[in-house]
Parts: structure tokens; C-alpha cells; sequence
């Protein structure tokens, strides 16, 4: 295992460390590498996998048809509308 790059993950992060940060970070982090190896090296052959550390059911109910809002009481809660629907600001540009 190489030493975890603290500069290249400040820069990715764009987090401005100091030089006792870099140090503290550079330990905290060779350590969980450390800790990953560690589990990486396990033999897990026969090992159930679980996604959750308690047994879970879903518990799902029938769809059923019910009454809907009326369109008009929607509509008043929009701050901006255009034919009935909800209007957005347009936030990203064409680059055509």
C-alpha cells in the first residue's frame, strides 16, 4: 500500500490545508487504508453478504385510486405559472 496523496485529494476536494493538517490527514488516512487491507484480507468464501446489520422486510401497500387535488388549488401554490404548469428559472445555457 502507497501513502495516501494529501495534496492531490486537497486539490480534488479544493479544501486549503496547512502543513500540520496535511500531516494529521496523511496519518488518519494511511490508517483507514490501513484498516481496508486489513478487512481486504478476510476469507469470506461461504459468508452470506447483507445489506443491512438487522434482518428488513418491505412492507408494501396496494396502489388504490383516490381522490386528486383539484388542478386550480396546485397551481395557486406556484410562484410563477404558464398554461397551468409550474415555471423555473432556466439555470443552465444552451452552448450552441
Amino acid at each position: 500500500m502507497s501513502d495516501f496523496d494529501v495534496e492531490h485529494f486537497a486539490k480534488l476536494s479544493r479544501l486549503n490545508i496547512n502543513d500540520e493538517e496535511k500531516v494529521t490527514l496523511q496519518k488518519q488516512m494511511n490508517d483507514i487504508l490501513g484498516m481496508v487491507n486489513e478487512l481486504m484480507e478476510l476469507d469470506l468464501d461461504g459468508v452470506e453478504g447483507t445489506n443491512f446489520a438487522v434482518d428488513m422486510q418491505n412492507i408494501i401497500r396496494q396502489d388504490e385510486v383516490g381522490e386528486s387535488v383539484p388542478v386550480e388549488k396546485v397551481v395557486a401554490t406556484f410562484p410563477d405559472t404558464e398554461d397551468n404548469m409550474n415555471r423555473t428559472p432556466v439555470i443552465l445555457e444552451d452552448n450552441d
